[in-house]
């Protein structure tokens, strides 16, 4: 069984900087860092450049492999974590393995909220979560076929705005008042909904998505 002094369970900016701060004071202790991706850390805001291919995949990464070397850290990508034992101080692993810790950082980030609307999860969509994710939306991008986004949020019009550049029409819907609610007030949301407007892309305001239906129009 894998033990390590500190456990580090997600690669992008906490995790990162968690790791930094760690060797700052203990420059020894075993440290693992933990991943269910199967790349090098990177940064999730580079996501919607990767989807427009303004950014390569390969070049996002945050570090490498040497830099985590020299910091003798046990990286481990593509392994998932399933479940906490915190009595005992142990992890589960999605291949059924335990790994013991001392310290446990849990820096995972945060999900992709899918909102409750009746059909989705029986209809193909994306979210923009991982830089699987980008290079999968990435590939579906199409000239003159249409793109939905639900929600007006940061990642939402990153992403409409690639999708758009990308030759698709795009439809944003929003259940609230305006675009980017909770960062900017309604004079530079407005200016901002005008200059996606002015871009081809079709902002759908206070509406809520409450049925998604396949492509032959029955209700799924």
């Amino acid at each position: 069984m894998h033990h390590t002094k500190y456990l580090i369970i997600g690669s992008s900016h906490a995790g990162l900087s968690a790791l930094d701060a760690i060797r700052l004071q203990d420059k020894d202790g075993s440290l693992t860092l933990v991943t269910q991706e199967s790349c090098l850390p990177y940064s999730p805001t580079i996501l919607p450049y990767v989807l427009s291919g303004q950014a390569r995949p390969e070049k996002v990464f945050l570090r490498d492999q040497q830099s985590l070397d020299s910091l003798s850290i046990a990286f481990k990508p593509g392994t998932k974590i399933v479940a906490v034992e915190g009595r005992s101080r142990q992890v589960v692993l999605q291949s059924g393995e335990k790994m013991e810790y001392e310290k446990l950082l849990l820096a995972t980030g945060a999900a992709p909220n899918r909102p409750p609307v009746q059909g989705l999860e029986a209809v193909p969509h994306h979210v923009l979560r991982t830089l699987e994710d980008a290079l999968t939306l990435r590939s579906k991008i199409r000239k003159n076929a249409t793109a939905v986004v639900l929600g007006a949020g940061l990642i939402g019009l990153h992403a409409a705005e690639n999708l758009a550049r990308g030759g698709m029409r795009v439809i944003v819907v929003e259940a609230l008042s305006q675009v980017l609610p909770g960062y900017f007030d309604e004079e530079a949301s407005q200016m901002i909904h005008r200059a996606f407007s002015d871009n081809g892309v079709k902002i759908l305001l206070n509406k809520k998505v409450s049925r998604v239906k396949g492509a032959e129009g029955r209700p799924l």
